[in-house]
């Protein structure tokens, strides 16, 4: 089923997430905390640090506390909603939103993220109603069209969401959403001509939408440019290599093209993105009714790495480490994601965990010996490498990594050391026996230099034999 939100930005007072989706949504800021009680004050504060940092568990105990204090305060409420939306507890999102517009029907940014919740729920008629009164009380935001229109759109009700499109295009004739969304009602209505043109309209505004290019060559399919639609999926492939749709299509125009082995390879391709698409719905709909299910967590991060989705992985672990905090294969994990994302402090801090847990736990000594190479604190790093090699001896990764921290330092013994290990275990790793050949240098063992400066040339010499 296509992804029908870009809600909550989330929307929510935190700031916007990325990600690739289609319902839009204002950004939206917090109403400011009225203060009834200092004790309050504190909890509502200490929510909003942890979600800041995406600890969503803590932040829902922190602004529950916060609400035995202070029971008819209305941004407790909205952001104890927001906290449980990314926790994937819809139903608990819906509940403080909807005693929010209880109190204050004005309340554009919890209207806004009902409306959201809706859509997430499948429930389209009670979305619409809710979009409406978005629309009545932001009428100058051109998103709050956009997403009527979406759902409109969703539910087949053309007309409807032309006619929302038309009010946002007033407002910006310029914004390649709209472009899309109609591309899409003409497609719907096997108008390809018109859906061509808008389709290329909207790349025109926004060449960086993978899915506007599958919707094109979708489209040119269906006109019979069975080239033109190869590239176009070739283009999608090339900024989203992970989403099924394009590798589906792509299959198609290249069996039309009489690229038949080609299009047995891509049709594979896309068979085993369909499975892993199909994993991460499962585990969504899991995590609807069980939100505090956290291996079912666990196992959505290890899905979002198949696809390559990062950034999502991370949050998964991150909130299974919330749920099972004593689980240091979660805190090593994250650790790793984030090490991908380069945000080397919080992976430090998360294989401190995962250590702190498992004080033996040797991947975890090497992993946080990576993250001090890549922050350039060589002391650091080589602590943790040299504590990974009482675990892990033979590791041939460990020891490279301390090899070069060794030659490094001009330790070239400890270096030479190193790398005999590593080749014991990688008998071909080349830049390896180069590094060696070089150390042994060092140290004036001028004949063991050769042997290894002759293997080098050899190796070398085969690897040119093999790609010729």
């Amino acid at each position: 089923m296509v992804r029908v939100l870009r809600f909550l930005g989330l929307a929510l007072w935190v700031g916007a997430c990325g990600g690739p989706t289609e319902e839009q949504a204002p950004q939206i800021e917090i109403k400011p905390f009225v203060d009834s009680g200092m004790d309050a004050r504190l909890h509502f504060d200490r929510g909003v640090a942890f979600a800041a940092q995406g600890r969503y568990t803590e932040a829902v105990d922190a602004y529950l506390q916060a609400i035995e204090l202070d029971s008819t305060n209305i941004d407790l409420r909205y952001n104890l909603g927001n906290a449980y939306v990314y926790q994937l507890n819809y139903a608990q999102a819906i509940e403080s939103y909807l005693w929010v517009l209880e109190r204050d029907s004005t309340h554009v940014s919890a209207r806004n993220n009902l409306a959201a919740m809706y859509v997430k729920q499948l429930n389209y008629t009670q979305a619409i109603i809710e979009r409406r009164k978005v629309i009545e009380l932001d009428p100058g935001h051109i998103t709050n069209y956009y997403d009527l229109a979406f759902v409109h759109f969703i539910r087949g009700e053309y007309p409807e969401s032309l006619q929302l499109i038309g009010e946002g295009q007033k407002r910006a004739p310029d914004d390649p959403s709209f472009h899309r969304l109609l591309g899409r009602i003409d497609f719907k209505q096997r108008k390809f001509a018109e859906a061509l043109d808008a389709f290329k309209r909207s790349i025109e505004l926004d060449s960086t939408d993978a899915a506007t290019f599958t919707e094109l060559a979708k489209t040119q399919a269906k006109l019979k440019n069975y080239q033109e639609a190869a590239d176009a999926c070739r283009r999608s492939i090339a900024m989203a290599p992970k989403e099924k749709e394009a590798h589906f299509v792509l299959a198609s125009a290249l069996a039309r093209l009489g690229k038949r082995e080609e299009s047995q390879q891509v049709l594979a391709e896309f068979r085993g993105l369909e499975q892993l698409h199909d994993k991460v719905e499962d585990q969504l709909r899991m995590l609807g009714n069980e939100p505090s299910d956290h291996e079912a967590r666990a196992m959505l991060g290890l899905l979002y790495i198949q696809l390559e989705r990062i950034p999502e992985a991370a949050e998964a672990y991150r909130l299974a480490t919330q749920l099972a905090p004593d689980s240091m294969r979660y805190h090593n994990n994250l650790g790793n994601l984030y090490l991908r994302l380069e945000k080397y402090e919080k992976a430090i801090q998360a294989y401190a965990e995962a250590l702190r847990l498992a004080p033996d736990y040797g991947k975890a000594h090497y992993n946080l010996g990576q993250a001090y190479l890549r922050l350039q604190n060589i002391p650091e790093a080589r602590r943790s490498l040299i504590e990974a090699r009482k675990y892990l001896p033979e590791d041939a990764d460990v020891n490279y990594f301390l090899g070069l921290i060794f030659a490094h330092g001009g330790e070239y013994e400890q270096t030479a050391e190193a790398l005999e290990r590593v080749l014991k275990a990688r008998p071909k790793f080349l830049d390896a026996r180069k590094k060696l050949a070089v150390s042994y240098l060092k140290l004036g063992r001028i004949e063991e230099s050769r042997k290894q400066a002759e293997m080098v040339r050899q190796m070398e010499a085969e690897a040119g034999d093999s790609v010729r």
